[in-house]
């Protein structure tokens, strides 16, 4: 009897079901190796010990890592163990998952062990009865039964005995399939209902191979829907498999030397078989001769089942996905999946007293993503919805945060589905459509007012495709640096066909904190609430297990260049991961990955906090004084820094004003007059940096922090300018390591190195001149030409930027334009007084339109261009 759960309670009860201790490939070991200097990953051994979806991946032997191949038309004998691991079968439950072999779908009567033979794929390896007890009927020893661990639309069968001269044909047998119901007077039983799909009636001695159509056996699919074959075998040839010469029996092994018969010659001329030592009585004229045979050798080499393909959604829950629903009944969501026929999920989509509700809707969350081309559902007991969609998504969002959905699927259920049921009135119903990239599913109905209560009973949902997954995301085990370290960079080897990626990514903390793990006394996994529970002869391990800590960085930005990227998680850090994401757009592509290597070294300091003040900016474009205040922690043995180099984005100047040291309460003191440092040196640089030497800061200095002062424009609405330190006297010169935004001088307000526009200036163009406004361009040098000079402000990418000269009737006469990787910034253009063709301009008025050609709408832009007049006078 269900407990008495309100819907919040069912709610809460069905998620816990759905998201506990999903079956994620982590494997014990080490996925990472750790040098003085360098973190390596390559190799299957340490690939394997990352965290990855289960069954998404294909790890060769050399260390490649790709994505899993999904595939039409399989022989489903081939992944029985996988989907058996999926939605074990009660006879199972109690196995750890790891544990459950191949052996574990098989059952029969006859030498069962070597069953297995006949699902490896191998000609050579094969199924042979052991010699039947002649007191029993045949038929009830020789036969087999293989469960295919889910329900497959099966379209044809295929047995294969072994090749001439290796053994014999069954003589007579039959085959037999169940989709896993069972009879009506026997539910309960664990007994499958099973129809017999082939029956031989003529003995047979000669034909190998054996193809059974299913195709036709329901019009909708075009399948036959099979969890169960079972083969038996009604006749056997026994001693007398095959006649031989007396030369041929005398060459056999006495294994498989079979019957010798003896017989006497009737006087009317026919033969009477009789015993040996009757015959040794018989004059020579009544002997009739002796035959000789060899045994039987039935041996079946393969069987066949050939499906619609690799089914994905049976391991949802195994690769760590979910179900929900918005309905308010309670359902068991694994019976969407779980490969069996006789569990269901009654549905009601009508009630007499229901308020229609039109998106009622069961969601499924794959746990990964794949192409998906085909579905299957079925219907138990003959009852379906009038009506149903199917929906699919990337996970793409819509303006109002809900996923994008593509309707593949939309059916009116009124096709005589009746004559199309399989036992026990199922109803199958199916359709292909183009392919679609999508992670999540949804089923949806109508919820109806009816005058009667009318229910769907849905016994399985399966979705199909074909080609690379699209996108698997891994993640590495926990690396441990052995200390601080400052990370570098970092490097992977990977092959990327047209429309395949692989991108990498960091996170790093100092902070680490515990999950347990609870396991029967099994070793199976359960909830600590479960294990509370456990009598203590039944409790087995509680396992801690290392994992991210409070003060860990989010997954940085995916880096970008494969021979060498600069790390940029925060640094340094005693702990490291790193996520690798095998991204493709082609079915039949996908990107392979072999090793990544990261660099770090020893830190200047153990951290080193900086913030700038003002971090506030009133006026774009105007050249303002700012301060960079650096603080840094040190460990006894850090080497600490003699160089500062500060970066900012490249439409901005960095104008040094002077760098000063103090103690840290100098520093907070903001009436103090701190001291130049000693020994500056300034390196040439861009314009968008500075980059200064000076006397070595280490744990035993009197400088305890750096105030560098400088003059730069802010032109965007923010703007990070990133700085870094290093140690010159280190053998390689020095590897540079970030300074952290933070709080770094307790006085200042920001805690940060990104300066942000406090203007309300709704334009993209400031500052405009037109000098001189009247110019002739006569060759005297005096006056020869125009510069037309502005700002572009709060333009984050690389739009165009143009000058236009017109004449008053709006002709084009010339275009002048600039691109840069950043449009913001001061742009100065020069007009020379020609047209395009390089003819000089008429004395007279012009119009002069500067712009950057960027998108304003919704942005609350005034406009993107400005006009001025500028006069050409001889």
């Amino acid at each position: 009897m269900m407990p008495n759960l309100d819907r919040a309670g069912w709610l809460i009860c069905i998620v816990l079901c759905i998201v506990i201790l999903p079956e994620i490939v982590l494997a014990q070991g080490s996925g990472h190796r750790v040098t003085n200097t360098e973190v390596i990953i390559s190799g299957r051994n340490q690939w394997k010990n990352w965290v990855y979806p289960t069954n998404t991946l294909n790890i060769s032997s050399t260390g490649e890592v790709s994505a899993k191949l999904i595939k039409k038309e399989t022989n489903a004998v081939f992944d029985i163990v996988e989907y058996l691991r999926y939605n074990p079968p009660q006879k199972l439950e109690s196995k750890n998952s790891e544990d459950i072999v191949l052996q574990d779908a098989i059952s029969g009567g006859s030498n069962v062990n070597d069953v297995v033979n006949v699902l490896d794929g191998n000609m050579s390896t094969y199924w042979q009865p052991s010699n039947a007890d002649p007191d029993r009927d045949l038929a009830s020893q020789w036969y087999f039964i293989v469960d295919l661990g889910r329900i497959v639309f099966a379209d044809k069968l295929v047995l294969k005995f072994v090749e001439e001269g290796l053994g014999d044909p069954f003589s007579l047998f039959e085959v037999l399939i169940s989709d896993g119901q069972e009879p009506a007077k026997l539910k309960g039983s664990g007994v499958p209902l099973f129809s017999t799909v082939l029956r031989t009636l003529s003995k047979n001695t000669t034909q190998r191979v054996f193809e059974i159509d299913l195709s036709k056996r329901n019009t909708v699919v075009n399948a036959a829907p099979v969890r169960f074959v079972q083969i038996i075998v009604t006749n056997t040839e026994g001693n007398t498999a095959r006649e031989l010469t007396f030369e041929e029996y005398e060459s056999l092994d006495d294994a498989v030397r079979g019957a010798t018969q003896y017989y006497k010659r009737q006087p009317e001329g026919g033969l009477l078989a009789v015993e040996k030592d009757l015959y040794e009585l018989l004059d020579e004229d009544r002997k009739g001769g002796v035959k000789y045979f060899r045994k039987e050798m039935p041996r079946l080499a393969e069987l066949e089942v050939w499906n619609q393909g690799d089914e994905l959604n049976s391991g949802i829950l195994a690769r760590g996905g979910t179900v929900e629903t918005n309905v308010s009944q309670p359902l068991a969501f694994s019976k969407f999946f779980d490969g069996k026929y006789e569990t269901f999920n009654r549905i009601f989509y009508g009630k007499p007293a229901a308020e229609p509700i039109p998106d009622s809707e069961v969601k499924f969350d794959l746990g990964a993503f794949y192409w998906i081309d085909s579905y299957r559902i079925s219907f138990n007991g003959g009852r379906m919805f009038d009506s149903y969609k199917l929906e699919f998504s990337d996970g793409t969002l819509a303006p109002d945060g809900s996923l994008q959905w593509q309707t593949k699927a939309d059916v009116t259920t009124d096709r005589g589905f009746i004559s199309n049921t399989g036992s026990g009135g199922q109803i199958h119903d199916g359709m292909n459509f183009e392919p679609v990239k999508a992670r999540f599913a949804r089923l949806q109905w109508t919820m109806q007012l009816t005058p009667g209560a009318r229910t769907a009973d849905v016994s399985e949902l399966q979705f199909y495709g074909e080609g690379h997954q699209p996108q698997i995301s891994m993640v590495s085990d926990l690396i441990r640096l052995g200390g601080s370290r400052n990370l570098l960079s970092i490097e992977w080897d990977a092959d990327t066909p047209p429309g395949t990626n692989v991108n990498i990514q960091t996170r790093t903390g100092n902070e680490l904190g515990e999950i347990l793990h609870y396991y029967n006394s099994s070793g199976i996994e359960v909830t600590e609430s479960a294990y509370g529970k456990l009598l203590s002869i039944f409790k087995g391990e509680i396992i801690g297990e290392q994992v991210a800590g409070s003060d860990w960085s989010d997954w940085s930005e995916v880096y970008v260049d494969p021979a060498g990227s600069v790390i940029n998680s925060p640094s340094p850090r005693e702990f490291l991961m790193v996520r690798a994401t095998l991204e493709s757009n082609r079915p039949d592509q996908t990107p392979i990955l072999r090793s990544i290597r990261m660099r770090f070294s020893s830190p200047v300091a153990q951290s080193v906090i900086g913030e700038i003040s003002p971090f506030r900016v009133n006026e774009l474009a105007k050249e303002s004084e700012f301060s960079l205040f650096i603080k840094p922690d040190f460990a006894r043995n850090d080497k600490g820094f003699d160089e500062l180099l500060l970066v900012a984005p490249s439409n901005m100047r960095l104008d040094l004003s002077g760098i000063f040291g103090g103690t840290r309460s100098d520093l907070e003191d903001p009436d103090h007059d701190l001291s130049e440092l000693e020994e500056i040196q300034v390196f040439s640089t861009d314009s968008d940096s500075l980059h200064i030497r000076f006397a070595q800061i280490s744990p035993n200095s009197t400088v305890e922090g750096l105030r560098l002062d400088f003059k730069t424009s802010l032109f965007l609405t923010g703007a990070v300018l990133k700085a870094s330190l290093r140690n010159s006297s280190d053998a390689d010169g020095g590897t540079w390591q970030r300074v952290d935004p933070g709080n770094a001088v307790g006085s200042v307000e920001g805690n940060t190195t990104t300066l942000v526009s406090a203007t309300q200036n709704s334009q993209l163009l400031t500052d405009i001149t037109v000098s001189p406004e009247v110019f002739s361009p006569n060759g005297d040098d005096i006056n020869d030409v125009t510069e037309f000079s502005f700002n572009i402000v709060r333009v984050g990418d690389n739009s165009p930027v143009s000058a236009n000269v017109y004449s008053m009737d709006g002709k084009l006469i010339r275009s002048i334009s600039e691109d840069r990787e950043l449009s913001s910034g001061r742009y100065t253009m020069i007009w020379d007084g020609r047209h395009e063709s390089g003819q000089l301009a008429s004395p007279g008025n012009y119009i002069v339109q500067m712009k950057v050609d960027t998108d304003i709408e919704g942005a609350k832009i005034d406009e993107a261009s400005v006009t001025r007049l500028v006069s050409v006078a001889y």
